[in-house]
């Protein structure tokens, strides 16, 4: 079926068929028994040599969840390197869902980044630079069930007292669908949701 739809697509397209695939976009995919398994390790090296953190020492999380991320300080006197990481960091959620939260709460202040902004950035990388092979997993399954899970902390940010939400969706073990952060509009409170054909 594979190779029919190749001779399909071939006939509208110019197509050449490299195999099966090993990297992709900065992506390093792995086969393994029941399924791909994804990785960014070479990108996550890439993004500390061009931060200048290769060399830092890691820290085991990537945000301290008591500490306000509002302070009094002065701006940050390298924009650019700022958005540049920044960037750099939003392509690595591919593979890291785990840091979606404090990737997008530093973005809010994308455009008045203070050197505590700049602080939070380097605590970060400082978290991947102890794991630098974090592997997301896709894997393969009878299951057709649709779970989705989500969780809101209203009001519960220290800073400006917004609500924060986000919600996960799996198709039988793999997640497919992700978000987080502040004033996420959350339709239903449900707990779990499972849906089968």
């Amino acid at each position: 079926m594979l190779k029919r739809l190749i001779q399909l697509l071939s006939l509208e397209f110019k197509l050449c068929d490299l195999g099966t695939v090993h990297y992709f976009l900065g992506i390093e995919v792995h086969s393994i028994g029941m399924g791909l398994m994804l990785r960014q390790h070479k990108y996550t090296l890439d993004i500390l040599t061009q931060s200048g953190m290769i060399s830092c020492k890691p820290v085991d999380t990537h945000i301290s969840t008591s500490k306000t991320i509002i302070l009094p300080d002065p701006l940050f006197s390298n924009a650019t390197c700022f958005h540049q990481i920044m960037g750099a960091l939003q392509y690595l959620t591919f593979t890291r869902p785990n840091i979606c939260f404090t990737f997008y709460r530093v973005c809010q202040f994308m455009y008045a980044t203070t050197d505590s902004h700049w602080a939070i950035v380097k605590h970060i990388l400082r978290y991947f630079k102890g794991r630098t092979t974090h592997d997301l997993h896709i894997t393969r399954s009878s299951s057709f069930a649709l779970h989705g899970f989500t969780n809101a902390n209203w009001a519960g940010s220290l800073d400006d007292k917004k609500s924060t939400g986000g919600y996960l969706v799996f198709f039988g073990q793999t997640l497919i669908s992700l978000k987080s952060g502040s004033n996420v509009q959350l339709l239903a409170p449900l707990l779990k949701l499972s849906i089968k054909p």
